[in-house]
């Protein structure tokens, strides 16, 4: 055989090993199962029950955080001031709010939570010094609040008249779930 002929039969060949690898790939692959995409089979595998609503032992449930956003600090009013403000966000679809607040000072302080495009107080009450309370928008609000920008005024002395200082902690989260709440 000459050296151009041999040439042209190893390219051939090589041509040939070419296709016949992904080939044989192919065929190999059909012997193996399919995978499956059937809920059931999937949750039997796994050694949980297919009812979602009724758990049952061995079940591993994985339960997602509903919550958005978290805010909160210590307000204090200015030396010689008896008012203060904070401001926190409420995202559309998290419209659950629950808030605490602690007053740290002596005297009583009036807390008032605004939405601010629309003015509508939620939350309207005076905290007696050294005492704590919350606040839940559901299940007064049971829709949720409405989405958007919230100021929470702070003001001092009796009945919030503006007359002593300032010293409130408070801690909130939005949420989608009353449960949470």
């Amino acid at each position: 055989m000459s050296m151009k002929n041999l040439k042209k039969a190893s390219a051939v060949s090589v041509l040939s090993l070419a296709l016949a690898i992904p080939l044989s790939a192919s065929a190999a692959a059909t012997d193996v199962a399919p995978a499956t995409t059937d809920f059931t089979a999937v949750s039997q595998s796994a050694n949980t029950s297919t009812d979602v609503n009724t758990p049952k032992a061995g079940d591993h449930v994985i339960t997602p955080q509903h919550q958005q956003d978290k805010f909160g600090s210590t307000v204090k009013s200015l030396p010689g001031e008896g008012s203060a403000t904070a401001p926190f966000k409420v995202t559309g679809g998290y419209g659950y709010v629950k808030i605490n607040f602690k007053n740290n000072s002596s005297d009583p302080v009036k807390i008032i939570v605004t939405h601010n495009d629309t003015n509508k107080n939620y939350y309207e009450e005076v905290l007696s010094g050294k005492s704590s309370d919350s606040w839940k928008s559901y299940p007064g609000v049971k829709q949720g609040v409405r989405s958007g920008d919230y100021t929470v005024t702070f003001r001092g002395g009796k009945n919030g008249d503006g007359t002593k200082p300032v010293d409130v902690t408070f801690s909130g989260f939005t949420t989608d779930n009353t449960s949470e709440l």
